[in-house]
């Protein structure tokens, strides 16, 4: 059997060819025409149950990205309105802020003021009040010295001149003096 194989293998490939009566490169009309006819029956399923599905396919796929580009545009326009809306809601909230802040301040002066006001109408007070104790004691003081400087005297008349002043006319000497000596 070894010399068979061999015999076979050692044969020239031009008699493969001659003998089997059909070449590889021989031309069969039947043969052409059955796999044109295959062929066509392979394209007309592949088109209706492959080709069709796939580019059904691609097509929902082309609409999926052009779906999401225009979700994906809206969206970075929606996000650059927002972030304008929020710039412009963060300046308004800052300008009034400041007028808060200036509205506070020109309060807070005014209460100051108001404040200052009435601590100089209080102080004013106090011292209208001050000066009125203060005169009314000088005044008390003044009559206390004059009545004290009145029997000072009064009494050193009394002893330069001993026995000689009644009662009365003693009490007319002190008025009198206390009269004529005022201490303003």
């Amino acid at each position: 059997m070894a010399t068979e194989t061999q015999a076979v293998t050692e044969q020239p490939i031009s008699e493969h060819h001659t003998s089997g009566g059909g070449g590889v490169l021989d031309f069969n009309g039947q043969m052409v025409l059955l796999t044109w006819v295959a062929f066509a029956i392979a394209a007309t399923l592949l088109a209706k149950l492959l080709w069709k599905p796939i580019l059904n396919f691609v097509e929902a796929r082309e609409t999926e990205i052009k779906d999401a580009l225009d979700d994906a545009q809206k969206a970075r326009k929606a996000a650059a309105e927002a972030d304008a809306e929020a710039e412009k809601t963060i300046d308004q909230a800052k300008a009034e802020a400041r007028k808060l802040a200036d509205e506070q301040a020109a309060a807070a002066r005014q209460h100051i003021a108001k404040m200052e006001e009435e601590a100089r109408e209080a102080i004013a007070q106090r011292k209208q009040v001050a000066e009125a104790q203060l005169k009314a004691e000088r005044e008390d003081t003044l009559r206390k010295l004059n009545e004290s400087a009145g029997a000072e005297i009064a009494s050193a008349l009394e002893r330069m001149l001993p026995g000689m002043l009644t009662d009365k006319q003693r009490q007319d000497y002190q008025e009198k003096i206390a009269a004529d000596i005022r201490f303003n």
